[in-house]
C-alpha cells in the first residue's frame, strides 16, 4: 500500500498538519487539491504522493434529504494508476485527510464515505477491478463491519474506471427511510441503510461534506465538479415556420438546488424564470438561444446553446429539358431552395405518376407527346412551398426501311436505298456507317469476296435520330486459274490443276476423266487448250485457259544453237523434256572435253563457266531420263554459240 503524510493525518490518535489550507467561496481547499473553475477542483494532480481535499464549508442536516449529482475524473492511466477518491460526510472540520493508499478518507471518523477506489490493496481485501463501496469511520478494509455495502465494479459493466472520461456520480440520501444510494452514470452501484444522525454521528445531525484523494507510487490526474448544466428541450413535433411560437421547458441539472436561471432567445428578448412562456418568434431566421443557472453553491453555469430555426418558405424548383425523343430517358432534378430551414419532404407529380423522394428515378417516356411535371416541397419546420410545373414534349423520332441487293458479284454494284417511313418525323438528313454518304442512296462496290457490314440512321428536322437499320452485302467472286501451259508426249497422262472458285468446271471434256473435278486427268494424242470457269452459286464466274502441246515421244528436245548476248532473245540454252517421268541430268562440254554445264535447272545455260563467258564454237551436250513408264533415255548432240 502507497502512504504518505497529506496536510492533516487525522485519527484516533490526534491530527497532524502540514500544509496550509485556503478558502475559495463555500469550499475549503487543502493539501495539493486547486481550483479549476466555479464548480470543478482537482484533488490530486498526475504526480507522485499528492493527496487533496475540498470541503464545503456550510454543514448540512441530514434529517433532511439530499440528492447530490457530481462528475468525476479518475485520470487516464488503468494498470498503473492510483489510488482513487471519496465523498465523505463527517463533523469534525474542513481540514481533514489521510495519504496514499487511504484515499485521503482513512482514519477520519467519525464518518460515512463512498468510496472509489482504483488500486488493489490485499491488507485491505481489495478486489482486483476498479470498485466502489460504503465505508464507515474512515475504515477502508473490506472484511471489517465498517464495510456498510460493495465492493462492486465502479462502472456496470466494466472493470475500468480510469478511462479518461468523466462519469456522472450521484449521491442519494433519503431521511425518512434512512437509506443511502449511490449511482454511478445513472446505475446504482451501491446503498445501505443506516441512522447516520444516532448511530454515526452521536446524534448530532449536521456535518460536512467534501472530496478526499491520494497518489503514492502510481498516480491519476483525480478532479471532480459539483454538476451545474443548464439544458432545455421544446416541445416535440413543433410546426416552426414563421411565425412560429415555441415552447421551452427547462431540464436543467445541478448538485443542489438552483438559484436563478436566465434565457436569452436570440431575437434581443430575455427572461429569468425557470420555465418560460411560449416565445413568438416572427420573422423567419436562425436564432441562437441560451441559458444559463446559478447553482446554490454561487456558481454560474456554462451556457446552454441551441439554434433554433425559424423556417421560411421554399421555393419549389426544378431542372430538365424542355423536350426529348420518344424512347430517350431524362431525370428531373430537384434545385428547390430555402432561406431558413431544411427541405425534407418532395412530392413529385410525373403525368399521372407520384414520387415522393428528392431523387426521381429516371423516366422513359414511350410514345411522343407531352407530359406535365409538377413538384412541391416542404420543410422539417413545416413550411410548404407553392407547386412548381413544367412541360415535357416528347418529339417523334423516324423509322427507316432499307432495301437493295444482299449479294453481289465482286465487279458489280449494289444499291442501297434507306427510306423514312415516320410521316410525323421525316428524316432531312442521312448517315450511313462505315465511310458512307450523307444521301438516302448508296453505292457500294468491291472487288474484294467477303461480308460487308452497313447501317443508316436518318435525323429528323426535330433534331431526334432514327434507331440504326443494319443491312449486309455479300460480295462473292471468283479467279480462275487453270495452271501453265506444259507439253506432253502423246497419250501421256497429265494431271491438270484447277483452282479459283467454288465451282469449276473444264471445257471442252475431250480427253478429260471428269471435266467437273477441280484436279482431272487428261489423255490426248494432239495438242489441246482447255478453259476453266469458276463460278459461284450467284453466278459469278471467270475462266482461264491451259494450253496443252504434245509431241511424239517420250522425247528430249533439244535447240540447236543460241545467242547469249543480253539482248533477251535466244539468250539461254535448255532442252524440252516430253514424256519424262524424271531427268537424270544434263551437260555440257566444249571442244577441249571440259564440262561447262551440268544442271536441270529450267533456266538453262547462259553460255558462262566459272563466271566467264565462253567463247563462240561448238559444244557438245548429253542428257538422260525416265520415261513415264520407267525406260531410260541417252541423248547427246551438238550446240553452236553464237556472239
Amino acid at each position: 500500500m502507497k502512504r504518505f503524510l497529506l496536510f492533516c493525518l487525522l485519527s484516533l490518535t490526534g491530527r497532524i498538519c502540514f500544509a496550509q489550507p485556503t478558502v475559495d467561496g463555500p469550499y475549503h481547499i487543502n493539501g495539493n487539491a486547486s481550483k479549476e473553475n466555479c464548480n470543478c477542483y482537482t484533488l490530486t494532480p498526475n504526480q507522485n504522493f499528492m493527496s487533496g481535499s475540498v470541503w464545503n464549508i456550510n454543514k448540512i442536516d441530514l434529517r433532511q434529504s439530499f440528492d447530490y449529482k457530481f462528475e468525476v475524473y479518475l485520470g487516464c492511466s488503468d494498470a498503473s494508476g492510483a489510488d482513487g477518491m471519496a465523498f465523505v460526510l463527517q463533523p469534525i472540520s474542513t481540514s481533514v485527510g489521510s495519504s496514499g493508499g487511504g484515499i485521503g478518507y482513512e482514519g477520519i471518523t467519525p464518518s460515512i464515505g463512498v468510496v472509489i477506489d482504483t488500486w488493489q490493496n490485499t491488507e485491505n481485501n481489495d478486489p482486483s477491478y476498479d470498485h466502489i463501496s460504503i465505508n464507515r469511520d474512515g475504515d477502508i478494509h473490506h472484511s471489517s463491519g465498517n464495510n456498510l455495502s460493495g465492493p462492486v465494479t465502479a462502472l456496470a459493466g466494466s472493470e475500468n474506471i480510469e478511462d479518461c472520461q468523466w462519469h456522472a456520480l450521484r449521491v442519494n440520501w433519503d431521511a425518512p427511510s434512512k437509506k443511502i444510494t449511490v449511482y454511478m452514470d445513472g446505475v446504482e452501484r451501491v446503498s445501505t441503510v443506516i441512522d447516520m444522525v444516532n448511530d454515526v454521528f452521536g446524534g448530532d445531525p449536521e456535518v460536512f461534506w467534501g472530496f478526499s484523494s491520494a497518489t503514492g507510487g502510481s498516480t491519476n490526474h483525480q478532479r471532480f465538479c459539483t454538476s451545474l448544466n443548464a439544458v432545455f428541450t421544446q416541445l416535440p413535433q413543433q410546426n416552426y415556420c414563421a411565425p412560429a411560437v415555441v415552447n421551452f421547458t427547462d431540464n436543467s441539472r445541478s448538485f443542489g438546488s438552483i438559484l436563478k436561471w436566465h434565457w436569452d432567445f436570440g431575437d434581443g428578448s430575455t427572461v429569468d424564470v425557470q420555465n418560460p412562456p411560449p416565445h413568438a418568434y416572427s420573422t423567419p431566421g436562425n436564432y441562437t438561444v441560451k441559458s444559463v443557472i446559478l447553482g446554490n453553491n454561487g456558481c454560474w453555469s456554462d451556457t446552454f446553446t441551441q439554434i433554433i430555426t425559424i423556417g421560411s418558405i421554399p421555393q419549389a424548383a426544378i431542372d430538365m429539358p424542355a423536350s426529348i425523343c420518344e424512347d430517350a430517358s431524362y431525370t428531373p432534378m430537384d434545385i428547390s431552395t430555402v432561406a431558413f430551414g431544411t427541405i425534407n419532404q418532395w412530392t413529385w407529380s410525373i403525368g399521372s405518376n407520384t414520387v415522393t423522394t428528392q431523387q426521381v428515378p429516371e423516366q422513359t417516356p414511350a410514345a411522343s407527346g407531352s407530359i406535365p411535371v409538377q413538384l412541391r416541397v416542404q420543410t422539417k419546420e413545416g413550411c410548404v412551398s407553392a407547386p412548381v410545373a413544367k412541360q415535357l414534349t416528347v418529339l417523334p423520332r423516324p423509322t427507316l426501311t432499307v432495301s437493295g441487293p444482299s449479294a453481289i458479284c465482286s465487279n458489280e454494284t449494289a444499291n442501297l436505298l434507306a427510306t423514312s417511313t415516320n410521316p410525323a418525323s421525316d428524316v432531312s438528313s442521312w448517315n450511313w456507317a462505315p465511310d458512307g454518304p450523307s444521301t438516302a442512296a448508296f453505292a457500294f462496290s468491291t472487288r474484294t469476296p467477303a461480308d460487308y457490314n452497313f447501317s443508316v440512321t436518318g435525323t429528323a428536322a426535330n433534331g431526334c435520330i432514327s434507331d440504326a437499320m443494319p443491312w449486309q452485302v455479300t460480295v462473292t467472286g471468283t479467279q480462275a486459274y487453270a495452271g501453265r501451259d506444259t507439253v506432253v508426249a502423246d497419250n501421256q497422262p497429265v494431271q491438270l490443276n484447277g483452282s479459283g472458285g467454288p465451282i469449276l468446271q473444264w471445257s471442252p471434256p475431250t480427253g478429260l476423266d471428269n471435266p467437273s473435278s477441280p484436279n482431272p486427268v487428261a489423255t490426248i494424242a494432239h495438242d489441246m487448250s482447255y478453259v476453266l470457269t469458276a463460278s459461284t452459286s450467284v453466278g459469278c464466274f471467270t475462266k482461264d485457259t491451259i494450253n496443252i502441246k504434245v509431241y511424239k515421244g517420250p522425247e528430249l528436245y533439244v535447240p540447236n544453237s543460241f545467242t547469249p548476248n543480253n539482248d533477251n532473245r535466244n539468250d539461254q540454252f535448255r532442252f524440252i523434256a516430253v514424256g519424262m517421268r524424271e531427268m537424270k541430268y544434263f551437260r555440257i562440254y566444249n571442244r577441249l572435253g571440259q564440262q561447262v554445264y551440268n544442271s536441270l535447272a529450267k533456266t538453262g545455260w547462259d553460255g558462262t563457266f566459272s563466271g566467264q563467258q565462253q567463247p563462240s564454237g561448238v559444244y557438245t551436250w548429253m542428257a538422260s531420263g525416265v520415261d513415264y513408264n520407267g525406260k531410260v533415255y541417252v541423248k547427246k548432240g551438238t550446240l553452236l554459240l553464237l556472239r
